[in-house]
């Protein structure tokens, strides 16, 4: 497999909404087979989920260690990978699961806002020798400790910027709810914004953080990665890159009926 032959998606929660989005997904990582020899899908918990799970370990424990709550908050992001590994499954495509610590994905920081800082690259790509789809869940990472790390609220797109990176990609697509990135929320009343279709990743970072996080598009900046920002099924994207930013021609800039800018 070459690295030009790979595709990272990630299924964030405002698209993987809930256990009935899983064909949605599946139909998703089937198109881009078509295009891409290799699909590597990073997921995000179904929508919702990470703050019930929060809240349910408080309810437990006050004061928990911080090594346990990761672990717990991360639950959400194991069950929705191993939905979408079965609906990959149950479709025909060859599918598999890797865990973080199949893949010895460390991270090092706090426990609850880690970043990513190393991955077995032999590990993803001994899983495609014999799978054209490779699941894996974001946000949870290994400390150097060895004990569970979060990469803090939102960090599945900082996994799959990460890998996309180690893997030498040749696209990390995020796929959100939103088309793309609007020069202001879409959702807010009065005249509808225009979208990029590229954004320069100095600009991207300036947006703040209804849609991507400052520091991942700093990352991404620092490891060269461009990440593309759409919606399922959609033809075009939000390119943050490089280029110079520039807005789709009129016509073409429309928000989807959704209107969410997460």
């Amino acid at each position: 497999m070459t690295s030009q032959s790979l595709v990272v998606l990630k299924f964030g929660g405002s698209v993987l909404t809930d256990p009935g989005s899983i064909p949605n997904a599946v139909r998703e990582i089937a198109r881009h087979l078509a295009s891409y020899d290799r699909v590597l899908a990073v997921v995000s918990a179904f929508k919702g989920q990470t703050d019930l799970l929060e809240r349910a370990a408080l309810d437990l424990c006050p004061d928990p260690s911080p090594d346990a709550l990761a672990f717990y908050m991360g639950l959400g992001e194991l069950r929705a990978a191993g939905e979408l590994t079965l609906g990959l499954q149950g479709a025909g495509i060859a599918a598999t699961l890797r865990m973080p610590w199949e893949v010895s994905f460390l991270s090092s920081g706090s426990p609850l806002g880690a970043v990513p800082v190393a991955v077995a690259r032999h590990a993803f790509f001994d899983a495609f020798k014999s799978h054209r789809a490779v699941v894996f869940p974001g946000f949870l990472g290994r400390g150097l400790d060895g004990r569970p790390q979060l990469l803090g609220r939102g960090g599945s797109d900082l996994t799959a910027i990460f890998l996309a990176a180690e893997l030498g990609a040749a696209r990390c697509l995020l796929l959100k709810e939103a088309p793309g990135l609007f020069e202001w929320d879409p959702s807010r009343e009065g005249r509808r914004p225009r979208r990029y279709r590229t954004i320069s990743w100095e600009d991207a970072a300036c947006l703040g953080g209804g849609v991507l996080r400052p520091a991942d598009v700093e990352y991404a900046r620092s490891r060269s990665v461009i990440i593309e920002v759409a919606t399922l099924g959609a033809s075009s994207s939000t390119v943050v890159g490089p280029e110079e930013s520039r807005f789709d021609p009129a016509g073409e800039s429309q928000p989807s009926e959704r209107g969410s800018h997460s």
